[in-house]
């Protein structure tokens, strides 16, 4: 009957410290990507809408990255406060084992590796491919235009320009819109109006329309080029969108594209051979940083327990240096995978390994001879 009130006494106090280091490490990322998303939309007079749906699905992102800092942190503040505090002896005296101790924050481990799994090959990706959408309609489905003279302006797939503008009364004169429909990644259709003047005026949430009157109209065909579409005008008039409609065909970093999707494209052989060992390694790289939580309890539990009076700025300071360690070989492991090939992917996961290996190194030095 004591091993349950013991488990759940650790598990509160490492609890305590872990839900205050999640937090802390979520408040300072999502205040990071929250500036760098404004920087992309505040010249345009961007939604909140917009801005608060971007941030809102960098979260699973955010908190799994943020997990495995967490999850270190908190295990050596809460093991180093109960050794600090002779919790740890007292234990050891009552017959309990280190690994009847550390089962509880063990099963942690466990819990926050099978997280990650779901967050960094399923959840993760599709919550960022939305976030990136939202951020791209907030900078094209702009509030606010300013047009100004002898001066080419990007409204979604069209380019405005005017020779003479007055925004008081919405006229223009010497007026050319060009417009570039891409198939993929290849220039389709270009279309080209010239007019001698015009209006403009704003449609809230909608675009900027236009009335023109004294003009060219033409369309080419860029795969037949002497296919042209040609005609004048008296008076035109259409909508210039705040959002481009191209957009939703965009090109995914791999990092948007699940793990069953990054497998599904690289059976297909849709993608070049660089494409490809980009997928290759962003899937291993997956699986290893989901690793992150075991390989950390390994290291951190023994040293958690051998701090006792050397304070939680030993704890702190620690972590830091195992998650330098840890990540800093992981990124370099991808890297030397992009030009040695051959090495793939074992440089991936090597640091896991290494982490390991010196976690049950200390075990044995620091918990099994004591």
């Amino acid at each position: 009957m004591k091993m349950p009130i013991v488990r759940l006494y650790i598990l509160r106090v490492f609890a305590r410290f872990f839900g205050l280091a999640l937090f802390v490490f979520v408040a300072l990322l999502v205040m990071l990507n929250f500036v760098q998303i404004v920087n992309q939309g505040v010249l345009s007079g961007f939604s909140f809408y917009f801005l608060a749906k971007s941030v809102i699905y960098l979260l699973p992102n955010i908190i799994g990255s943020s997990l495995p800092l967490a999850f270190l942190l908190a295990m050596l503040l809460s093991l180093g406060q109960m050794s600090q505090d002779g919790e740890i002896i007292a234990l050891r005296a009552g017959g309990f084992s280190f690994s009847s101790i550390f089962s509880c924050v063990l099963w942690a481990a466990v819990l926050s590796s099978a997280l990650l799994l779901a967050v960094n090959n399923w959840l993760g990706p599709a919550a960022l491919r939305r976030s990136t959408d939202y951020t791209i309609s907030m900078v094209n489905r702009v509030s606010k235009i300013e047009l100004k003279p002898r001066t080419f302006q990007q409204l979604a797939d069209w380019v405005l320009y005017a020779a003479d503008v007055n925004n008081l009364t919405g006229t223009m004169r010497g007026v050319k819109l060009v417009r570039r429909i891409n198939k993929g990644e290849t220039p389709a259709f270009v279309t080209k109006i010239n007019a001698s003047d015009g209006l403009y005026r704003m449609v809230e949430d909608s675009g900027l329309e236009v009335d023109l009157g004294g003009g060219q109209f033409s369309q080419t065909d860029c795969k037949h080029p002497e296919n042209i579409l040609y005609g004048s005008f008296a008076s035109y008039k259409t909508l210039l969108p705040f959002f481009s409609e191209s957009s939703r065909g965009r090109n995914l970093n791999q990092r948007e594209i699940s793990t069953a999707g990054l497998l599904a494209r690289l059976k297909a052989g849709d993608a070049d051979s660089d494409v490809a060992v980009k997928y290759r390694i962003e899937i291993a790289s997956r699986f290893a940083l989901a690793l992150a939580p075991l390989v950390f309890f390994l290291v951190g539990a023994p040293l958690g327990v051998v701090l006792d009076k050397r304070g939680r700025s030993a704890g702190f300071g620690i972590s830091l240096l195992i998650i330098f360690f840890y990540y800093g070989l992981t990124i370099s492991g991808m890297v030397i995978c992009k030009k040695y090939q051959q090495l793939f992917p074992w440089s991936i996961f090597a640091p896991a390994l290494l982490t390991g290996v010196a976690g049950l190194w200390l075990w044995k030095q620091r918990l099994y001879g004591k």
